[in-house]
This record gives C-alpha cells, structure tokens and sequence, in this order.
C-alpha cells in the first residue's frame, strides 16, 4: 500500500510538472528574471552613492567593525550585508556581488507570500500572488535591484511576520510564539520600515487567537534579544531612532492624502513614478480605481470572520501609522511603500478564482511592468551625473596620483567602493574652503557618513571632483590657489600639480 501511494503521488507530480498551470509559473519565474537582468543592464540599473556606503560598510564587517545600522543612519540595520560580506570574501567585491542578496531575499517573499496565501486566500491564489510579487509592482522591479542595505529586507519582514502571525493563531505553542517574538526584534532592528504592518499584524493576532499572550514569557525576551543592537545604539545616541521629523512642512493628514494618492496607483502601476503622469486616461484611471476600492470594501465585509482579514487589516491600517513619519511627505518616489507591496499581491490574487483567470492577472502584472519600464529607460534622460562608467575618473585620478577626494554624495561612496578603497572619496555640501597653507580645505560637512573617512581626505593630499553643469561657488577660489581642472566628461577634476602639492 505504501509503495501504491508513493506511485500515485509520484504520477501526479509528473502530470503537474507539465500541466499548462506549471508552464505558466515557470514562465512567470523567467520572465522575473528577464526583467531584473534587463533592470541591471539598462540606466535605471546605474550604481548610485547609497549603494556604495552599503558596499563598503559590507567590506568593513570583513575587517571586524560590526555597526548597529548602515553608516550615518539612525536605522537600516547590516542584517542583509553579513551574507553580503561572506560573498565579497568568496568572491571578491562588485556591484553585481553586492546585489545578490536583495534578489535572492525577494525570491524567498515571493515564496513566504505563497505560504501566507495558502492560509488566506487558499489555492490557486496562493500561488499566484507569490509568483505575482515575482513581476511587479514594477517599482519593486527597480528599487530591489539595487542593494540599499534594508528596502529587501522590508518585503522579507513583512511577509515572514503576515506567515508567523498566522501560525501564532493556528496554535500558539512556545516554539511558535518564541520564533515570532525573536522576527519581531530581529526585524525591527533591521529596518523601522516594518512598523506600519508590524503592529496592525500583532493586533490582528491578539485579536484572533489572545491564548498567545500566555506565552509573553518567552516571546518578549526574545523580541529584546532580536533588538539588542538597536536598543544599545539608540540609548548610547539619545534615542535618535526615535524621531520621525523632518524639515518639510506637513500635516498628519496631508501625508495621508499622499498615500492614497499619488503614491497608491503609483506603486500599483497606474501612475508613472517620479513623473506622477497617469498611464491611462484620467477617466479610466478613476473608473480603476473606485472599482479596485469597492471590491477591496467588498472583500474586507466578506472576509471579516476569517484569516484573510489580516490581509485586510494589515491595508486598512498601514497608511494611518505609515503618515505618523513627516518623510512620507514625499509623493514622486514610492520608496516607503515598498514594505507594503507584499499585501498587495494578497490582494489582487483574490480575483483569481481559477487558474486561467490566475494567468490573465500574472499577463496583466507583466504587461504593466513591462511598459513602465519600456517608458522609463526610453525616456531616462542621458545619465551623465554621474555617469555610469566611472574607469575614465578613475583613470585620471590615477594618473594624478590622487587617493583622496571630495565630492558629492553620489560621487564620493561610489568611487570609493569601486576602487576597493584604493581612492578614498567623502561628500561636501561646499559651504566655504579656506587655505591651510598647501591646500585648499573645504568647511567640514555637516552630514559625516564614516569619520575616518573624512580625517583621512582632510589630512591627506586631496583633489575636488564636481558636476561641470553644476560648479559650486568654491570653484572659482580652488582656481584662485593654483588649483587646475581636467575635464572628464560630465564631470570636473579640480587638482593641484603635483610639484606644488
């Protein structure tokens, strides 16, 4: 009978691994990968200034140095640059190297949504919202293809603590609430994003199933545990993590408004982002969106009594405690929806009752990451600051014999980190510079990302690089001290002659 079984099981496998449902989730996972390699290949996939600093902070936990979050920040955990610094140490530092990790954690969301939808929303729903994270919303496609030190890690947290939830209230034994504890701490060390679908899955979990709370015991001090490092750093910093100002003016409310739109039909692909312009007629944009709300109405009412409304609950809340922080106030980048975008395929999937409707919605989900995308590397203005080939700057540092810079944010890090720390490169806002008697000294930036290195450029013999459409006003000083200037492409060299210097 067991040997039947095994068989049975055995054939069903085999007529699944070429039914036409698994065709199309193998072409889903395809075509995720096409799109992130065409990401990579294209302008929006240009390493930027952030990505550096992840870089070298990753290449600096090799050396030993274990900070709380990613330098200069008051939150980002190094969660996701300890893989990161294993990969550098097996296979040397780059840019692709230092993108693995944010990929293969998006993988790993899309399968943890799976597992929620199964909880949820059942089969084949399940299924397709996993694969459906796997291609949109488009600006995931984008913002996870660069590796900024906790965005991936958003996605991963708020789906893993949507699946532990669940699990707490199917049976809250002390190794399931201890494990859901430990994420909770864990994650809110990594990234403070989470917040806004940390506590509304909390709730839902005491609200469904409050025998949980028996076993406080040992969740709690698993939760401190998994905080540690943010609760040490932030008692020795006067709790900075704690502060969720910012200096453009808002309103609670107005931040709320922003949510719902633009960045909303944004992340879901009815508006451009950045642009703000809406991909569809204004009429139908509308039309969508009151349907895509009373079927959302629809669901929560239908759903209330069940797992699934933590699906609900977790949408109904997010924005209310997301507007607390004012740098939500920003309505052309998407970025802090991005923790939300797990809930959204939980959402969508619902529709998909049956798997021809479930591969209509994973078509659906392409073609609009598809276009997005075709319309912003077709339109990206030419990026020349910086530009994406840093080997011509490079080059003429080197044949300079200059190892320390000043420049821009999106300059400096970057620089520093392609050159392994053979150019070390700090940002300066460009106050004010004065001579010291064999160079020019720029007024110490306000914002110092990595003390050392900021002594290292200020003590050593440093040259200026600047955007040449962009001069600041010290240019005309640093020419006045003898400085002289090497043009390389769209940007500028400001040096002294190395018999001066």
């Amino acid at each position: 009978m067991t040997a039947l079984a095994a068989k049975t099981q055995l054939q069903a496998l085999r007529r699944l691994a070429v039914s036409p449902w698994a065709v199309t989730l193998a072409a889903t996972g395809v075509a995720g990968i096409v799109l992130r390699v065409w990401v990579y290949r294209s302008v929006l996939g240009t390493p930027d200034g952030d990505e550096g600093v992840v870089g070298l902070v990753a290449r600096h936990i090799l050396d030993g140095q274990f900070p709380a979050f990613i330098w200069g920040l008051h939150y980002g955990g190094i969660q996701e640059l300890l893989p990161t610094a294993a990969i550098f140490w097996i296979f040397g530092s780059s840019w692709i190297a230092l993108r693995i990790v944010p990929m293969v954690l998006t993988a790993a969301t899309a399968v943890v949504i799976w597992r929620v939808g199964r909880r949820t929303i059942g089969e084949p729903g399940a299924a397709i919202a996993g694969a459906l994270f796997w291609i949109w919303p488009t600006y995931n496609l984008v913002q996870l293809a660069h590796q900024h030190g906790y965005y991936a890690s958003d996605v991963f947290y708020t789906a893993l603590i949507l699946l532990l939830s669940l699990r707490v209230v199917e049976e809250p034994s002390t190794l399931r609430v201890g494990v859901y504890g430990l994420v909770l701490g864990l994650g809110f060390w990594q990234t403070s994003h989470i917040v806004p679908t940390l506590v509304p899955a909390v709730a839902w979990s005491v609200w469904r199933r409050p025998q949980w709370l028996r076993k406080l015991w040992i969740a709690a001090p698993l939760a401190l545990l998994g905080a540690l490092p943010w609760i040490i750093w932030n008692a020795k910093h006067g709790w900075a993590a704690l502060d969720v100002s910012y200096d453009a003016h808002s309103t609670y409310w107005h931040r709320v408004r922003i949510f719902v739109s633009p960045l909303l039909p944004m992340i879901i692909g009815l508006r451009e982002y950045g642009s703000q312009a809406r991909v569809l007629p204004g009429p139908l944009t509308y039309l969508i969106l009151a349907v895509l709300a009373a079927l959302f109405a629809y669901g929560a009412y239908r759903t209330r009594r069940s797992n699934t409304s933590l699906i609900y609950v977790v949408a109904i809340v997010f924005p209310f405690i997301y507007a607390i922080s004012q740098w939500t106030i920003e309505s052309s980048d998407p970025r802090y929806l991005v923790v939300f975008t797990p809930v959204l395929p939980l959402l969508f999937a619902q529709l998909a009752t049956t798997r021809v409707r479930g591969a209509a919605l994973l078509a659906l989900g392409a073609i609009v990451s598809v276009t997005i995308l075709h319309h912003h590397i077709a339109t990206y203005p030419p990026q020349l600051d910086p530009p994406r080939d840093f080997r011509p700057l490079i080059g003429t540092l080197d044949r300079l014999d200059v190892h320390y810079v000043y420049s821009s944010h999106w300059v400096a890090y970057r620089l520093a980190f392609e050159t392994n720390e053979r150019i070390i490169a700090v940002k300066n806002n460009w106050a004010g510079v004065t001579w010291d008697g064999k160079q020019a000294q720029p007024t110490p930036d306000a914002y110092i990302r990595y003390p050392p290195y900021e002594r290292a450029v200020r003590a050593g013999r440093h040259a200026f690089v600047f955007y040449r459409d962009a001069l600041p006003s010290i240019a005309t000083q640093l020419r006045k001290y003898g400085y002289r200037t090497y043009d390389v492409g769209s940007l500028v060299v400001y040096a002294l002659p190395q018999a001066r210097a």
